[in-house]
């Protein structure tokens, strides 16, 4: 195998403020997620919704499980995004509504199901879910060992995570243990980035992540008080993306937080930018993804990301125990717990997904 290739990580970030300390406790009830969908399910329709709680499973475990106990194939389970093993985890599941009409009882609720998996409550809705049929994700999770004066350094940094954001930037779980991912995928890239299923749609994101970290780098210590010219941003409360042509213009808008600063996805699909931020992210795809691959581009359309990422309901509350706190917030679909627990607490929060 190839030598080991070193994703890159953002710098860190608020590096003036003192962190929290401490870590992720271990337990999967230490890190508990639920969904926030896009929408609710209408009660009826061809598709039966199923809310899932988990425990020890990931949601690929999940439509497997319902798949067999409800007879129907795996490729008509919809879920809209993925969650991770080693934590406690709702989501709505769907399957078609004929399912389960052989042996299994009506009800979803009666099924014979392994420990850790559980369904809560069933309803029908009118289409199959799908990725990306999410609008945020809600978390409560616990961190331990934290430093003696926590409480007081956290009124800081959580002003400056609401005021200013964090970084959205990829970590663990998308580069795999220690990074080995990357390695991976680079070496199926110069392979031609042929095959199917599960494995070349990782390697084609996590290609696409360390291009988007390395441009999140270079864009940060550019330093975000300005757009720069060309640099491609989101309008807030909207998906729509532009290029900025004029830097003193866009500048009020900007100041005011109505323009989002985003990074590459590439992908045939994406908008790249112009001018002075183009050469950035040229820089950020140099020895990675130059051109694409046409087998590159049907895994990976592209698309832009947010630099930055604005926790909301975001809270600390110390516990009982000496050094632990419940932290909790919700972030939009997509962005990542781990990486918010490792800006506040400066140390890495890895969790098996």
């Amino acid at each position: 195998m190839s030598d080991l290739i070193i994703p890159t990580r953002p710098p860190v970030w608020c590096p003036d403020l003192p962190k929290l300390g401490g870590h992720l406790g271990e337990a999967p009830e230490d890190f508990e997620v639920e969904e926030v969908p896009l929408y609710q399910p209408s009660g009826e329709g061809a598709h039966r919704y199923l809310w899932v709680e988990k425990r020890g499973h990931n949601t690929r475990d999940v439509v497997r499980q319902l798949a067999k106990v409800a007879g129907v194939p795996e490729q008509e389970v919809g879920a809209a995004g993925l969650k991770d093993r080693h934590a406690v985890t709702r989501q709505w599941i769907s399957l078609p509504a004929r399912a389960a009409q052989g042996e299994a009882p009506a009800s979803a609720l009666e099924w014979p199901l392994p420990s850790g998996l559980k369904i809560l409550k069933e309803t029908l809705h009118g289409n199959k879910l799908r990725t990306g049929h999410l609008l945020a994700n809600r978390f409560w999770l616990r961190l331990i060992g934290c430093e003696p004066d926590a409480e007081a350094r956290a009124v800081a940094l959580l002003e400056a995570a609401r005021r200013e954001g964090t970084f959205n930037s990829f970590g663990a779980q998308r580069f795999g243990r220690g990074g080995m991912n990357l390695t991976h995928a680079l070496t199926w890239l110069r392979r031609g980035a042929g095959g199917r299923g599960f494995q070349p749609k990782l390697y084609a994101s996590v290609l696409q992540a360390e291009v988007f970290n390395r441009y999140l780098a270079a864009r940060y210590a550019r330093g975000l008080e300005a757009p720069l010219r060309g640099e491609v941003v989101r309008l807030h409360g909207a998906g729509k993306h532009f290029r900025v042509d004029n830097v003193e213009a866009e500048r009020p808008r900007w100041e005011k937080r109505d323009l989002h600063p985003t990074g590459p996805m590439p992908g045939p699909k994406a908008l790249f930018a112009e001018h002075e931020a183009l050469e950035l992210e040229r820089a950020a795809a140099a020895g990675i993804l130059e051109e694409l691959p046409r087998a590159f581009a049907k895994l990976a359309p592209g698309t832009r990301r947010d630099l930055m990422v604005y926790p909301e309901d975001l809270e600390l509350v110390p516990e009982p125990e000496r050094g632990s706190f419940r932290l909790s917030f919700t972030l939009p679909s997509g962005s990542y717990a781990t990486e918010l627990v490792e800006a506040l607490t400066g140390s890495p929060a890895r969790r098996e997904v």
